[in-house]
């Protein structure tokens, strides 16, 4: 077998290749920023008061002062989503949650910057978003919550490893890096995985960085990122993050749908634990 570095960049094609759904919204649809490099960042705000604004443009950008008490999600969607097939499980956040729920597109989906999409890039889209969120329309840093689905827990990682102090972090259905996904498919060592997590996400190194508390929860049947990987990034959550994690008897896309109850209750009491985490006590 040839370097790991090979390895990954021959397996990452056909097992890790960014698959963006066929963009079905217009510019019209949807908000614009720009990362620090200049690329643009199309996103959405979801939240019940939307309901009686402009269906096109919700105007929520040129807010100055986040008037509300609620949490603020800042949603990192999945590999084949994007806003238009992210909209329903962004509604189903607010409305089941209660919290307002920014998402956005990485470049190369939807009607972001065009081209091929990376971590580097994933990475400067989220941090884009939540410069936003807390300098642009000053929401307490500490009212924001980081979710990520699948892939999208690769820049939520990367973002609460900065060191910011937001409320908190859910991780569903996460990888632990790109090359622990990819170790499903041809044997690679250990010690060699170790070595080679940098290579493409590694949240496996990031997370123990993480000093806010962290929700993870995943598929014992998932057969797109085993369920090792999250196991993996629990074990390596500094103590005073580690929050209880849930393992459920499903795959990677239907835990919510096929196991609601416990899912929703468990990161409901989650949300109630970071919040008190955060609220004064005599």
């Amino acid at each position: 077998m040839g370097s790991v570095s090979s390895f990954v960049r021959d397996m990452s094609l056909r097992s890790l290749a960014f698959q963006p759904p066929p963009c079905a919204y217009t510019l019209g649809q949807c908000e614009t920023i720009h990362t620090l490099r200049g690329e643009r960042v199309a996103l959405k705000m979801y939240t019940p008061l939307a309901q009686g604004l402009d269906a096109t443009r919700q105007r929520w950008l040129a807010r100055r002062n986040y008037e509300d008490s609620k949490l603020l999600c800042l949603f990192s969607h999945g590999n084949s989503d994007d806003l238009s097939t992210s909209a329903p499980y962004s509604q189903w956040l607010v409305d089941t949650f209660h919290m307002n729920v920014v998402c956005y597109d990485y470049k190369g989906y939807g009607n972001s910057e065009s081209g091929l999409t990376s971590e580097a890039s994933m990475n400067e889209a989220v941090e884009a978003v939540f410069d936003l969120a807390v300098v642009r329309m000053g929401v307490p840093v500490q009212l924001v919550v980081l979710l990520g689905k699948s892939i999208g827990t690769g820049p939520t990682v990367y973002l609460a490893s900065q060191g910011h102090n937001v409320a908190g972090v859910v991780l569903v259905s996460p990888l632990a890096s790109g090359v622990r996904v990819l170790s499903r498919c041809e044997h690679v060592p250990r010690p060699m995985l170790q070595g080679a997590d940098a290579l493409f996400m590694p949240s496996i190194q990031r997370i123990a960085a993480v000093r806010v508390p962290v929700c993870i929860i995943h598929g014992l049947d998932d057969t797109v990122i085993d369920v090792e990987n999250a196991r993996a990034l629990r074990a390596s959550c500094c103590g005073s993050a580690a929050y209880p994690a849930l393992y459920l008897p499903g795959g990677h896309n239907n835990l919510e749908v096929e196991h609601g109850p416990e899912f929703v209750g468990h990161v409901s009491a989650f949300l109630r634990h970071a919040q008190y985490v955060w609220t004064p006590h005599d």
